[in-house]
């Protein structure tokens, strides 16, 4: 092994000369790869979706496109309004204005509701017509309390359309599904003809569009800010808008501020301009090859790679550091510029060759991860670690051949000497106590492992946000106020064309819907529950005089497609948000809170048992964000699994190999393990959760303090 090490110190000798030779070729040429690849940076997007979290071959995402193909976006803004003076006609007044100016200002909009448009179905003699709530808003108090009475008339609109105590009013934006320009799927409804599986993502609305229709929303809005009406905006697509904002904003001042301090510590460490500049500026360039790079292979940023930049300059700069701190000390000692670098890049560059290539292996781990934006950075991180060190060994002898350095003759070697005397010490105590030693950090394992069985998952996306977060206050006003923002879509198959005209089915539907809405499990509670029946309860009450006790699904199989005929020759067309064309296919939607995804499982499956004894002879099929979110819980548990078990294998294989002896090399990843429990162990003690982010401390931890034990035992 010692034969090896000698020949590829050799190689890097030889290669660090021939660089320095050829300095400025070396210069051109890493200036010019860095300007290629950075020119793609304009291609580069952020991607914050909860969709961008699945694979295209997940059957969760693919169900969910299928869904989004047959009834239309899923995903809903809410504006929500608060009047100070109630449901009066001047608020009428507003919430009209307010609605028509969203709805020619909005792009990609599918449709808009809320009071001002609200169905209201009406009857003379055998003709049924849908009307408007009120089409101009009212003149007098006497029609403002009209318009109050008809809302008190439609059960559909509570919770939905108006709040159970009349203080809130929504307005429920929903984009397309499908893209403009886009073909229709004309057989959309018909099982018999739909491909399950085709999962065309290009189709759908993308991140950028969604923000752009955030951005209007919010535009429109802040014109109608009064002291008198307030106002809420939340959604579960406003959410991941304004979590695309925050990365934004979060990379701005992470990237600058860990420059900052990347600063102070060259400066405190070398007191030299050249050791500032030569490691920024590598790690700089680097960053923005790999970003290039990402924008080649269309890899958008995520809230994982968000990460990237600082962990990054993290490990570009410690494999500069450490061939600068050895080349400043021969070239004090010997005053030779390319002796010393030749020297330098010779004794560090096998250990910073073997440390990228541990740390690029142990984020390597992330391809296999169920988290499709996980699998992404596990295919971005190696490939920056190693550009990083690939500028490290060609520019940093260029840089250091062509710009002239001031050689120390003092000062420095006493820093020098107090900072290895203390390391030295620290040695000698720790190799004359070793079984105390090993007994302390022994005990630190155990009592991390204990932290670490009190860990739990969690995604809970609101919690993300601070607590003063506009989203956030809204999202849990709404959340307490309507009783969610967000949809669990099932879909009910009857198995058969026209299945759905069958009035005992109809009437377990409209069970259903009651039954469900008072389920609670884990406090998670439906805040409202719609179907078919509650569209045909509307059509039947209007049919017969508008009779209370006629809202009520009508009694024969006959009159049910009758009067859903009438509703569909009326020229409205809700009738495509509850039902497929063939009538085959129900849709039952759950409106819940925005919570904890780890606490609908329970929900879900509750839901689901009830409608599968409902409907034994029904295909029972849930799907929309709800179920994504829990999926996400699953993937993120398997995804941890595999990225830490490959980690640690493919690393401990890597240092067996690298030292070349079995013993040293499993012995090693000791003082690898500890760190990652230690902090898993501080996490489960503290009641900080495993959630999307913090699942992949573990592995980042792994591929950056290997790189410790790697040099010292190189050294050794």
């Amino acid at each position: 092994m010692k034969t090896i090490y000698k020949q590829c110190e050799t190689l890097f000798r030889a290669f660090t000369a021939f660089v320095y030779e050829r300095k400025y070729a070396a210069l051109i040429l890493m200036l010019l790869s860095t300007a290629g690849l950075a020119s793609q940076l304009g291609k580069l997007t952020i991607d914050t979706r909860d969709e961008s979290l699945f694979h295209a071959n997940d059957p969760a995402l693919i169900a969910y496109n299928d869904f989004k193909d047959r009834f239309g976006q899923d995903e809903i803004f809410i504006v929500a309004l608060q009047p100070a003076q109630g449901l009066d006609k001047d608020f009428f007044a507003t919430l009209r204005r307010l609605h028509q100016e969203l709805e020619n200002t909005v792009p990609y909009i599918d449709e808009i509701t809320s009071l001002a448009n609200a169905r209201v179905v009406r009857s003379d003699a055998d003709t049924l017509s849908i009307e408007e709530l009120f089409e101009n808003p009212p003149q007098t108090d006497e029609e403002a309390a009209r318009i109050r009475g008809l809302i008190d008339h439609y059960p559909l609109y509570e919770n939905f359309l108006v709040s159970r105590d009349r203080s809130t009013v929504p307005i429920i934006i929903k984009a397309l599904a499908v893209k403009d320009g886009q073909p229709e799927d004309v057989l959309a409804g018909f099982e018999q003809e739909h491909v399950e599986g085709e999962n065309n993502t290009d189709r759908y609305l993308s991140n950028a569009e969604s923000m752009e229709i955030t951005e209007a929303i919010q535009g429109v809005i802040g014109k109608y800010q009064d002291p008198g009406l307030k106002i809420f905006f939340s959604g579960t697509p406003a959410v991941i808008a304004a979590l695309n904002t925050d990365i934004k904003r979060d990379m701005a001042l992470l990237l600058p501020l860990t420059l900052l301090m990347m600063i102070f510590f060259l400066a405190l460490l070398y007191r030299r301009l050249s050791g500032v500049i030569y490691p920024l500026l590598i790690v700089m360039l680097s960053l923005l090859s790999t970003f290039g790079f990402m924008a080649l292979l269309d890899i958008p940023i995520t809230m994982f790679s968000q990460i990237l930049p600082a962990f990054l300059l993290v490990v570009g700069i410690a494999d500069t550091v450490h061939i600068l701190t050895i080349f400043y000390r021969n070239f004090n000692r010997c005053g030779d510029k390319k002796q010393a670098v030749v020297d330098a890049v010779g004794l560090a560059g096998l250990p910073v060759l073997m440390t990228s290539v541990t740390t690029s292996c142990g984020l390597l781990s992330f391809v296999w991860a169920d988290i499709a934006a996980v699998a992404q950075l596990g295919w971005t991180a190696p490939v920056g670690v190693l550009i990083a060190f690939i500028y490290t060994v060609i520019l940093l002898p260029a840089l250091i051949a062509i710009f002239p350095v001031r050689r120390r003759r003092s000062g420095i070697v006493a820093v020098n000497s107090r900072t290895d005397a203390l390391f030295s010490r620290t040695a000698s105590i720790t190799t004359a106590h070793p079984v105390t030693i090993t007994a302390v950090f022994g005990l630190i394992a155990l009592i991390s492992l204990y932290g670490v069985s009190k860990l739990h998952f969690s995604h809970d996306g609101i919690s993300w946000f601070p607590k003063n977060a506009p989203i956030r206050i809204a999202t849990e006003r709404l959340d307490a106020v309507l009783g969610g923002t967000t949809v669990l879509e099932v879909l009910i198959d009857s198995g058969r064309e026209n299945g759905l005209h069958d009035p005992d089915f109809l009437r377990r539907l409209d069970l259903a819907v009651a039954q469900v809405g008072k389920f609670e499990v884990a406090g998670i509670r439906a805040g409202k529950v719609w179907a078919l029946p509650d569209v045909l309860k509307e059509t039947n009450r209007a049919l017969h005089a508008d009779q209370g006790k006629a809202y009520i699904v009508p009694e024969t199989r006959a009159l049910i497609a009758q009067e859903l005929m009438l509703f569909e020759s009326s020229g409205n067309d809700d009738l495509k948000d509850f039902a497929d064309s063939a009538y085959q296919t129900a849709r039952f939607s759950v409106l819940a809170p925005c919570d904890d995804a780890v606490l609908y499982a329970e929900f879900m499956e509750k839901i689901k048992e009830y409608l599968n004894e409902q409907f034994p002879d029904a295909s029972v099929t849930m799907t929309g964000k709800i179920p994504l979110l829990v999926q996400i819980i699953d993937n993120s548990v398997t995804t941890m699994t595999k990225s830490y078990t490959i980690s640690l294998v493919i690393i401990t294989l890597l240092m067996i190999v690298l030292v070349g002896r079995v013993r040293i090399g499993l012995m090693s990843m000791a003082a690898n393990v500890i760190p990652i429990l230690c902090v898993l162990g501080m996490m489960g003690m503290n009641n900080i959760p495993l959630d999307l982010m913090t699942m992949m401390v573990g592995s980042l931890v792994l591929g950056i303090v290997v790189d410790d034990t790697i040099h010292l035992l190189h050294h050794f």
